[in-house]
């Protein structure tokens, strides 16, 4: 049968509200959201009520490469996934029975190995897959449903637990998120076009020089070649730049009270940089469609991050208007840890085998934010102060600035495969 034009491949990129927006948004990304009421019942020091965190990316990072080759080689991705939130679902549920560390350690292994699969992979995976044209505006539309979950659930969740508990909060959300994912992802998830009989999206239409797209990703670099380049370290370097400057997100609210701001002004900073990163994430996605250009969206991802720290640092809190431009800005470079890596290793080296290559670039992602964190604490204790911790954050985005180009250019004079299908059949 001939494969049709649809608008089939959208479908895909709504099913990542599902699969990822609610099981890593709600379920994995309001983390924050318990610490407090458990280490109150259970009379644990934060410390100890959020070690599980430090673990969770570390293992997060060990199995990424697993999970590349897993969906590389496996082609019922609909199936991986449903299995992923079914088993954090199960986890879910367990740790509302929780009263000892070491359960909530143990629940930071078992949830890093499935934030594995599901952090990095498998949208940019999808969307090279299913898009042609407007790549970039479809990763963006699908990578923001992690922020934009959390963002409408935060209040909603604070307000159950305090009225029914923590406890009783997450059997229901576990429940609840079963019920919906399992079911939608199985049925609506494909790993290909030609696996529903469409073609992929923007196939076969001409573009501006009357040239007829053909299908997406159709050559890359062997991953083996690949990830002995040049190219490839630069691009581990980048990602662990670009990580290390998200992170430092966690302190901008720190920065705000020690400079004297309100408890309102503050408190409104995550909700600003929350919306920062949810419309950046469209606004890099558009400028990659426009310009059909990786490092043109990196070097801007890289201007917003430079721009709002810089901000930050010399006016950024001599006004409550000014905080807000700043940090808004700051967001909209913090959007491009989830869209630009996948877009400039996609550049580099192209779509046949990304899905082996990226999931190698975020195991570095995964461990830097985890020891990037501790970084910024000692800087703190040490200095008394956090600026020394949005100075790093600048090197940071300077040098995510400077690799960007260089990884593009280099992974582009690699030896290419050709193949008519992407990610493995």
């Amino acid at each position: 049968m001939e494969a049709r034009k649809s608008n089939y491949p959208w479908v895909i990129v709504i099913t990542a509200l599902f699969w990822s927006g609610l099981v890593f948004g709600l379920m994995g990304n309001t983390v924050g959201l318990y610490y407090s009421p458990v280490s109150k019942e259970m009379g644990w020091t934060m410390t100890q009520t959020s070690f599980y965190m430090t673990i969770y990316p570390i293992v997060a990072g060990i199995f990424s490469p697993i999970a590349g080759k897993l969906f590389s080689s496996y082609r019922k991705t609909q199936y991986i996934l449903a299995g992923i939130a079914g088993v954090w679902c199960v986890v879910y549920v367990w740790s509302s029975t929780f009263t000892a560390t070491w359960q909530w350690t143990l629940y930071g292994v078992i949830t890093g190995v499935l934030g594995g699969f599901l952090m990095y992979i498998p949208i940019p995976m999808l969307v090279n897959n299913w898009f042609t044209r407007q790549k970039g505006i479809a990763l963006g539309v699908a990578a923001c449903f992690v922020n934009v979950v959390p963002a409408i659930c935060n209040p909603i969740i604070t307000a159950q637990i305090a009225t029914y508990g923590w406890r009783s909060v997450r059997l229901v959300v576990a429940i609840i998120v079963a019920v919906i994912v399992i079911p939608v992802t199985i049925l609506f998830v494909r790993k290909f076009p030609k696996d529903k009989g469409v073609l992929s999206w923007g196939e076969g239409e001409a573009d501006v020089s009357g040239a007829a797209a053909k299908p997406a990703s159709l050559s890359g670099v062997a991953a083996g070649t690949a990830m002995k380049s040049p190219a490839f370290w630069l691009a581990l370097l980048a990602a662990a730049c670009i990580v290390s400057c998200a992170t430092i997100n966690q302190r901008i609210a720190s920065l705000a009270t020690a400079r004297g701001f309100d408890p309102v002004a503050i408190g409104m900073a995550s909700s600003v940089i929350m919306v920062g990163g949810i419309v950046g994430k469209f606004i890099l996605g558009f400028i990659r469609d426009k310009s059909n250009n990786a490092i043109i969206t990196g070097l801007t991802c890289a201007a917003f991050g430079l721009i709002g720290c810089l901000l930050f640092l010399t006016v950024g809190t001599t006004g409550v208007a000014i905080f807000y431009i700043s940090i808004l800005i700051y967001g909209f470079g913090y959007a491009g840890l989830t869209v630009v890596p996948p877009m400039v290793v996609e550049a580099a080296f192209g779509g046949k085998n990304f899905g082996q290559i990226y999931a190698n670039v975020t195991v570095v992602t995964c461990i830097a934010s985890s020891f990037t964190s501790l970084i910024y604490a000692q800087i703190i204790d040490r200095t008394g102060g956090y600026e020394g911790c949005f100075i790093l954050a600048i090197v940071f985005y300077a040098i995510f600035a400077i690799c960007v180009p260089l990884i593009v250019k280099m992974g582009q004079k690699l030896p290419r495969e050709t193949s008519t299908a992407v990610f493995g059949g």
